[in-house]
């Protein structure tokens, strides 16, 4: 047997397709003549229908019409004088499709051994008794294929003993070893795998959107998990339907959707862990505590409140807290309205002299002078001249107006402090929510750019071990499988 051509090995169907020159040679005394007899003539030309001929039979052939397979012409018949027989020679070209069972636990890094076995299906061994011209199918002509190398090809010779018949049978197995060439493979499944998925990754567990929200990422990981259930199905349509193993590549495509599973969940956690710093509640110093261990690890920058306080506490220094309480205005209040009594009796005094009332903008606690303009005060009253001493306040009807004005602005200084106290309090209390709500957010963000980046080596770390690890166990069985078969 010469092999020519391999034209399909079909993985779902699990069959081989082969184009081969076939050589059956027998001997038959019948049609033994004696050259000497007719003119020398040796050697002759016959249909193929007009003699004898074997039943030859591929076992397991899966078309069961015997002009489909092979093309019978002519024979050809040489005479033989020292064993008085003729040697019939019968050529014809063969395209065989027969089963093969295929091993593909270790797709597309497998090695097939398909083997034809071949023998008469009528005949036992004493009625026919095959024996191989070689030891091998040659491959002289052979046409490489391009998915598929011949590492080896093997012709044995067994006697079978079927249980229906008394006899042994003759059959001839001829084998072939098939290294499948892994190149269309890579390009077209593993690399683009591999680079959707490392993609993926970086799209989750990238810091340039630390500042923003991350509900992109979550559409990432689900566009990116529609592109890996393509390529899945992709894998499914050129495997056989079993549920006995699941191939390499079915492992590794498998391994980067949970890869892609996972890196959406931690996505989703991280925009939780995010969010949270909007409801104003700041981390714990536990938390604080893991994060800047962690953040240590991935050189990742310290808010600089959490830096300070870390820098403190290293120096055994109490940390400072932020601690805005409202202003306190009582002692202000007592202070302005004894000033403001004091003017209330100098304007009594100044009323029993003749003068009018008049508020001094001296003692106003909401005007306060410079230096210069009192140093200027007292020396232009220095320079006045001294007023003759008055005569004693009389009661008279000034005395009520002076009461009733002095009662009025205190109430009214009164009333105005409370008021503005109260605005006091409030917008301390609002700076002190909005300061401590901005310290969560910052904490927060800054948490979730921790966990961004440790997730992000964690998750490259077991993308490139996954991806070596599997490739590299197709890649030691291919080779151990080729020595095996080379040194057997």
């Amino acid at each position: 047997m010469d092999l020519y051509q391999i034209l399909e090995l079909n993985e779902p169907q699990q069959y081989i397709l082969l184009n081969a020159w076939i050589i059956e040679r027998w001997y038959d005394e019948f049609l033994f003549w004696n050259p000497a007899d007719y003119e020398n003539i040796t050697e002759l030309r016959f249909p193929y229908d007009e003699i004898w001929l074997p039943d030859t039979t591929l076992y397991n052939s899966l078309v069961m019409k015997d002009d489909d397979t092979r093309r019978l012409l002519n024979s050809k018949l040489s005479t033989d004088t020292e064993r008085r027989a003729a040697l019939i020679e019968l050529l014809y070209p063969t395209i065989y499709k027969f089963s093969c069972l295929l091993d593909l636990r270790f797709f597309p890094f497998d090695m097939q051994t398909c083997t034809m076995t071949v023998s008469s299906w009528t005949y036992d061994q004493k009625g026919i008794d095959y024996f191989p011209y070689a030891d091998h199918i040659g491959t002289s002509n052979y046409l490489e294929n391009e998915g598929w190398y011949i590492l080896k090809t093997k012709i044995n010779r067994n006697e079978v003993k079927y249980a229906c018949c008394p006899n042994k049978y003759t059959l001839l197995q001829l084998t072939l070893y098939l290294r499948r060439k892994p190149l269309f493979y890579l390009v077209n499944l593993i690399i683009p795998t591999s680079i959707i998925t490392l993609i993926a990754i970086v799209g989750f567990f990238t810091t340039s959107s630390a500042s923003g929200m991350r509900e992109e990422k979550v559409s990432l990981g689900i566009t990116t998990l529609l592109s890996m259930s393509i390529l899945m199905l992709m894998v499914s349509d050129q495997m056989p339907t079993t549920s006995t193993f699941i191939p390499l590549i079915g492992w590794f495509i498998l391994a980067m959707i949970i890869v892609i599973s996972l890196g959406t969940v931690v996505s989703s956690v991280i925009i939780a862990v995010q969010k949270r710093g909007s409801l104003g509640e700041r981390m714990s110093k536990r938390a604080l505590r893991f994060a800047r261990l962690f953040a240590c690890l991935t050189c990742t920058a310290l808010p600089p409140h959490i830096e300070k306080e870390h820098a403190m506490e290293a120096f055994d220094a109490p940390t400072p807290t932020v601690d805005v309480r409202p202003l306190q205005v009582g002692t202000t209040k007592e202070s302005v309205r004894a000033r403001w009594i004091s003017v209330a009796r100098r304007a009594t005094q100044k009323s029993h002299s003749g003068l009018a009332l008049i508020s001094d903008k001296s003692t106003d606690p909401l005007i306060h002078l410079s230096p210069s303009a009192t140093a200027q005060d007292e020396v232009f009253a220095a320079s006045a001249p001294t007023p003759s001493p008055l005569p004693p306040p009389t009661p008279g009807p000034t005395d009520d107006l002076v009461s009733v004005a002095s009662d009025l602005s205190s109430k009214f200084l009164t009333s105005r402090i409370r008021s503005s106290k109260k605005d006091n309090t409030f917008a301390a209390m609002q700076r002190s929510i909005k300061a401590n709500r901005q310290l969560a957010v910052a904490e927060y963000e800054w948490l979730a750019t921790v966990m961004e980046r440790t997730c992000f080596v964690a998750f490259v770390v077991a993308f490139f071990i996954i991806t070596v690890g599997i490739n590299l166990i197709g890649f030691i069985h291919w080779k151990q499988a080729e020595y095996d078969v080379m040194t057997n």
